[in-house]
């Protein structure tokens, strides 16, 4: 095996971005898989062809497999904000809401300059985690926050699709706590006059 061949893969490389393409562009879930696995079969550590694996057992609707890719990937790579992403939108399926939480906030602290594009589906996953907690309130503040971090369009389409939602429910609460602070109130005794 030659110096190029042991830094690069060429098979490898090719089987990949077939399934990407066959992923993205095609639809056709169960062949990229077949590509996936074939680059597996080269480059057993490969942190995209690990992540596309996952994201593709995903959309398959095998959320156990494609977790189990995600773990084994974040194993190899602790920090890789792909990988986390799409965890968390496993965990996200399955109803694990806090630990699907928790990969976002991991994805914020590693992200880089180079990955931002990730940025617009990173916040959104978070509010929407945030919503479904009901921490309403630091789903508003995360809103805010991407203001400054955002494109401005991308930054706009989340305040439309959020900024309703998240006062209404805002709202909700607020008349929730004030009748139940009523409510305790009316169960008091009445204080008893002293003799």
């Amino acid at each position: 095996m030659n110096f190029l061949s042991k830094v690069l893969n060429f098979s490898a490389e090719r089987y990949l971005k077939t399934a990407g393409d066959l992923f993205i562009y095609e639809g056709d879930y169960e062949s990229a898989l077949g590509m996936v696995e074939k680059t597996l079969e080269l480059e057993p550590h490969d942190m995209r062809a690990l992540v596309l694996r996952g994201d593709i057992l995903y959309c398959l609707n095998r959320d156990q497999e494609a977790l189990e890719t995600f773990n084994l990937a974040l194993s190899i790579n602790p920090d890789s904000v792909e990988a986390l992403i799409s965890q968390a939108g496993v965990l996200d399926a399955l109803g694990k809401y806090r630990e699907a939480l928790s990969c976002c906030v991991r994805a914020f602290e590693q992200i880089r300059p180079h990955q931002y594009f990730l940025l617009p589906s990173l916040y959104d996953q978070n509010i929407v985690l945030l919503l479904r907690l009901k921490k309403y309130r630091q789903a508003q503040m995360l809103l805010r926050s991407s203001e400054g971090r955002l494109p401005k369009e991308e930054h706009e389409y989340l305040l439309s699709c959020y900024s309703h939602i998240l006062a209404r429910l805002s709202e909700q609460r607020q008349k929730a706590r004030s009748k139940a602070r009523l409510l305790r109130m009316e169960l008091l005794p009445l204080a008893q006059p002293l003799d």
